[in-house]
């Protein structure tokens, strides 16, 4: 079974294929194509009464 090697860190958030291994210096990327911004929420946790309910 082949072991895919460590991608280089600007590779990481890349969609395309084509990733270069971590020993590689890359500043920059003619090809770079990077994924969907996802807005995330950060939901908070209600605090509920318990104690004084029983």
């Amino acid at each position: 079974m082949k072991r895919k090697p460590e991608a280089n860190k600007l590779c990481l958030s890349c969609r395309r294929p084509c990733k270069q291994a971590a020993a590689v210096v890359i500043s920059s990327c003619p090809r770079y194509y990077p994924g969907p911004k996802i807005k995330r929420e950060n939901w908070k946790q209600l605090e509920f009464d318990l104690i004084s309910s029983l």
